[in-house]
């Protein structure tokens, strides 16, 4: 399982990266991508049609068996992707990512932002969340929620699933559905940074996998460490990509 990550900075994203990638993708792509409003929107699509584009590229995948899973998640200026052998269960092949932003909606207090999700987390959850210090029960929520999401995702479900029935102890790292534990699955936890419009931006995710087994775990990992996540700008992404599918 390897996840790739893109952080979007306006500022290096110039027009001409902009149309130029936009020329390589499919006609239909191409008028979904322009309808967006903000243009912002429209090069985070147009980001994760490259990063879906050259992830499956012929020659990355020669006549692969088991065929080449992926999943995509995106949240404000970052698009991910994780991919990995399709060896369960098609077209989820058990395999998913989520990442969300860390941050408050504006004008938002914590406890009333929390309130909003309340149907979807567990009693213990909420009391989790709101019994430490803001900025540590802000980071817990994100770790619950995109736990839940990467493996309702992973299942083919998303949203479609009560995520009350999923409860997530971020202290213990375990995971339980229906209060029993999920077994033979994969959790990697990573935290990526991004710099936009001069400020600093937190981002959390959760890519899921499932193996088989007996054996469930859970780890947070390094993105600097290792080969299994790979983290591009933007600009030097899609600039790659339309070389490569030029």
């Amino acid at each position: 399982m390897q996840v790739w990550a893109v952080t979007y900075n306006p500022d290096t994203f110039t027009d001409q990266i902009y149309q130029n990638g936009l020329v390589l993708v499919d006609p239909e792509s191409q008028a979904r991508i322009k309808k967006f409003y903000r243009r912002d929107d429209a090069c985070l699509i147009l980001i994760l049609k490259h990063l879906i584009n050259l992830s499956t590229l012929p020659q990355r995948t020669p006549s692969l068996d088991p065929p080449l899973a992926f999943n995509v998640s995106h949240d404000n200026a970052l698009v991910a992707m994780v991919a990995g052998p399709g060896e369960h269960d098609p077209p989820a092949y058990k395999l998913g990512v989520d990442v969300m932003k860390v941050e408050l909606p504006k004008r938002e207090s914590f406890p009333a932002f929390v309130r909003i999700f309340s149907d979807q987390l567990t009693p213990r959850e909420t009391q989790a969340v709101l019994s430490v210090p803001q900025a540590a029960g802000v980071q817990l929520f994100f770790w619950i929620w995109t736990m839940k999401e990467a493996y309702t995702k992973a299942l083919g479900l998303g949203l479609g699933f009560d995520f009350s029935r999923i409860e997530y102890d971020v202290a213990r790292e375990t995971l339980t559905v229906d209060g029993e534990t999920p077994l033979g699955w994969q959790f990697i936890k990573f935290e990526l940074g991004n710099e936009r419009n001069g400020e600093q931006e937190a981002y959390q995710g959760v890519a899921a996998r499932y193996t088989g087994g007996n054996v469930t775990d859970i780890s947070a990992q390094d993105s600097k460490c290792g080969n299994w996540l790979v983290h591009y700008d933007a600009a030097a992404f899609v600039t790659r990509a339309i070389q490569e599918l030029a």
